[in-house]
């Protein structure tokens, strides 16, 4: 993988991680905390998102499926790395939010990363003949 691609992954990621943060931050205490369901609902949906925006990047990028693990760590990475920069100063930086929305948060993003780094783990299918 070049150094360009690492680059595109690394800011893709960035962008996917601020925007699904956000949403997160806009939504959690009227409408995503409000049942369990819609919660486990919208963590499924996040997870989703996460790894329909690396795949594209994959795709458009034409990155062998072969390097698409190292690829995935450096598009989830500045996500890891914001998600745990924003949960250790959670309560200062979003005082409108319930302590508890700490481990909600982390445990969306822990699972969105953890279904995108599985993904990327699956070996491709063989080629028919």
């Amino acid at each position: 993988m070049s150094k360009q691609d690492g680059l595109w992954f690394g800011a893709v990621g960035a962008l996917v991680w601020g925007a699904a943060t956000l949403f997160y931050v806009a939504f959690a205490r009227g409408v995503i905390e409000q049942a369990f369901w819609f919660y486990a609902l919208n963590a499924v949906l996040v997870a989703a998102a996460t790894a329909m925006f690396f795949q594209l990047t994959a795709r458009l990028r034409h990155l062998p499926r072969r390097r698409r693990v190292i690829a995935a760590l450096i598009y989830a990475a500045p996500g890891i790395l914001g998600a745990c920069a924003l949960a250790v100063n959670f309560a200062h930086l979003l005082p409108a939010l319930p302590p508890q929305s700490v481990g909600r948060y982390a445990t969306l993003v822990i699972v969105a990363y953890a279904l995108l780094i599985a993904q990327a783990l699956e070996k491709p299918a063989p080629k028919r003949a």
